[in-house]
């Protein structure tokens, strides 16, 4: 291995002559590995080696018949091909919620075959030397790394290693090795706009294994981003530059795709869709996939930063299959600039929300905490101002510390205090078999900021739960239509939701039966939300080393929070809820007594316990109600009353029993996640054959 000086001690002539694959003709063989964590995850939760077939078709492209390529996504299947193969080449997709899976199979890879070349690739690598060299520390097994694209630094490396004599001067740009302890770089190759020589791996064949066994199809039409955003490793790693795949091939992959995959799921990895014209253009050509085959169900896009009116076309086109993302991170002028982030004016963001519902979608909008600069105050005026701009779906992520990104230079850490800790990816853990019968037993966590010269922990916990309730009431729609409600008489749903928050801290269990429940709900959700952070890497390997501690991992019992307590507040607390929120609003005294308690009645009925079995509703709605929800211009009169069934849809019996007879070893958010399946599936159908309002269906759908 080159950190073992492998490369630089003087080969053999008989050594040579093994080596000189080409020379002698003899056929050389590789196997990649993009490693997924299987164990918790069926085929159609994982997604196909889009990266890894890219690598093989420019590699079998320029050596032909003299390479034997394998990719494998499965961990046990990899490691009984390398067992079995005794390859002289193995390459592995490095990422961020596969390093640890990675970093153990690459490990008893190195002991197996101690002579192959072992290499690894991907974006999660950062910049900096320092921290290169870490890297390479942390992966020992490995002789170097790629940084950048790399279908062409490895299709150079075959030919280095296989020329015989391995002139470490020789190396092809864009690598990085450890020799004598010290960080070794080969330089940079210059990047071009216009990616037109690597062929299609779904077009050669090199990904239908991978169809066939269901796992679900990812696309790649541009790579890079031109935004220079701190907290993302997408701009940083393409230098700034959009560069273009041939747009007759990314077409002819989706019609291949379309024909040989029945995937509910198809995600695009472009940094910016929309960004060019001709996306237009593939997103018609995925409308069409849809039409023609009935798949896939849900399309996921990044669309361009900055919305534009492609973005509406593109909208319009994908219907929907595609759920629009604006996403701002801050609203915040300071945060932005200290992120390196221009959002579009306030005005402008509004019209496109205004323009993406007119077309009946719903928006997508997501925040980061703790940025830099970002405090409690001015998080939470963000989070009430996406509400009144009327975006439907609003997530706060906790800013992870991104390896390539420019939050995580050691410099940055100090200039904004960030202080960080450790906590589970969910879903990524498992336990793989070796071909000998021993086993790997490994898992994911990853390192977040909590806490930074302007933002405590403390703050963080608190907006723990507040975006729980967010996540739940608004976004999954629980509570959707009372808050909205409210939101038409000036009652902001965020405030309802910290108000909600500061009852339970401040009476405490001196409440009624259902405040006592609601107090245990919050105390074990703090609970668990506490449990979740542990201080150092080193505190988190050695808490799940522990037998028992791993078994409860593997049996799921760490889900993400956000989904297991919508279900236990759907399963045992719904009454509970039902009576805070309509409490809260009438306190108010906002909204006119008789309106409220009707919607009230319908918002309650939409998300019956889980375990009611009931096949339909009928309730009276107050015809004032409908002009209420459609709207802004109200009249506290009730009027005529309309009646409205509400039934259980396919996707609701669908969802529901997929909670209630989860394998437990199976993680319900990546089920969900992967599988076009939400929680607010769970949701009662307004019956369209029953005599009821069309205009009242549409504007609360």
């Amino acid at each position: 291995m080159f950190q073992y000086d492998h490369f630089a001690r003087t080969y053999d002539a008989v050594e040579v002559s093994v080596w000189n694959a080409f020379a002698i003709n003899r056929r050389l063989s590789i196997i990649l590995g993009d490693l997924a964590h299987t164990y918790s995850v069926d085929n159609q939760s994982i997604p196909v080696p889009l990266s890894l077939g890219y690598v093989k078709s420019y590699a079998v492209a320029r050596y032909g018949e003299q390479v034997d390529i394998r990719i494998k996504k499965n961990p046990e299947e990899f490691m009984s091909a390398v067992a079995e193969k005794q390859p002289d080449i193995i390459g592995f997709a490095n990422y961020g919620w596969n390093e640890n899976l990675t970093r153990e199979i690459g490990s008893w890879t190195r002991r197996l075959v101690p002579n192959a070349l072992i290499v690894s690739g991907g974006p999660n690598i950062d910049e900096n030397s320092d921290l290169q060299l870490d890297y390479l520390k942390r992966h020992d097994y490995l002789d170097c790394a790629i940084v950048g694209g790399g279908e062409e630094p490895f299709s150079e490396l075959i030919e280095w290693w296989a020329s015989g004599d391995r002139n470490l001067k020789l190396l092809p740009p864009n690598i990085i090795r450890i020799q004598d302890g010290k960080l070794h770089a080969t330089g940079e190759r210059e990047l071009k706009k216009v990616i037109d020589n690597i062929e299609s791996p779904y077009l050669n064949g090199y990904l239908d294994e991978f169809l066939e066994a269901g796992l679900f199809p990812m696309f790649e039409t541009n790579r890079g981003c031109p935004f220079k955003c701190s907290f993302c490793a997408w701009g940083s790693a393409s230098k700034d530059l959009v560069r273009r795949l041939d747009l007759d091939i990314a077409l002819a992959e989706i019609d291949y795709v379309s024909q040989r995959s029945s995937s509910n799921v198809w995600i695009f990895c472009d940094a910016n869709f929309g960004i060019l014209k001709r996306d237009v253009e593939i997103a018609k050509s995925i409308r069409n996939a849809k039409d023609q085959k009935g798949y896939p169900d849900k399309v996921h896009v990044w669309l361009a930063k900055n919305a534009t009116e492609r973005n509406l076309e593109i909208g319009e086109i994908l219907g929907d299959m595609v759920v629009p993302v604006m996403a701002v991170q801050s609203l915040d002028q300071d945060v932005l600039e200290k992120i390196k982030r221009d959002n579009i004016s306030t005005e402008t963001y509004v019209e496109y929300q205004k323009k993406f519902h007119d077309l009946g979608h719903k928006t997508y909008s997501d925040l980061i905490v703790p940025l830099p600069g970002e405090t409690l105050e001015s998080h939470l005026e963000a989070l009430r101002s996406l509400v009144s701009f009327g975006v439907d779906i609003i997530t706060s992520n906790n800013m992870r510390l991104l390896a390539g990104a420019e939050t995580n230079l050691p410099e940055v850490r100090s200039m904004y205090g960030f202080e960080s800790r450790y906590r589970l990816i969910h879903g990524d853990a498992g336990i793989y078999r070796q071909p000998d019968g021993s086993e790997i037993k490994v898992f994911e966590y990853e390192e977040s900021l909590r806490r930074t010269t302007t933002m405590s922990e403390e703050d963080l916990f608190f907006l723990r739960k507040l975006h729980f309730l967010i996540d739940c009431a608004w976004n999954v729609e629980v509570y959707k239509p009372i808050l909205g409600l409210g939101l038409r008489y000036g009652i902001n749903p965020i405030d309802v939701l910290i108000r909600l928050l500061r009852k339970v801290e401040e009476t405490g269990d001196e409440l009624s039966p259902e405040g006592v429940q609601l107090f245990a709900f919050f105390a074990d959700f703090e609970k668990k939300s506490h449990g979740e952070w542990f201080d150092t890497s080193n505190d988190i390997e050695a808490y799940f080393a522990d037998e028992t501690n791993f078994s409860r991992l593997i049996n799921q019992e760490f889900e993400k929070l956000n989904t297991l307590y919508t279900v236990i507040l759907l399963k045992d607390y719904k009454s509970a809820f039902d009576s805070i929120m309509l409490q809260l609003l009438a306190e108010v005294e906002l909204v006119p007594a008789d309106l409220l308690r009707s919607c009230a009645e319908y918002t309650f009925a939409l998300f019956p316990p889980l375990d009611v079995s009931q096949e339909e509703n009928v309730l009276d709605i107050p015809e004032e109600l409908l002009n209420i929800i459609e709207k802004d211009a109200v009249s506290p009169e009730i009027g005529e009353l309309k009646s409205v069934r509400l039934i259980p849809s396919p996707r609701r019996s669908k969802t529901r029993e997929i909670i209630i007879s989860k394998d437990k070893s199976k993680t319900l958010s990546k089920i969900l996640n992967t599988q076009g399946i939400e929680l607010s599936d769970l949701r009662f159908a307004v019956d369209q054959s029953y005599a009821y309002d069309k205009q009242f269906r549409r504007s609360t759908s």
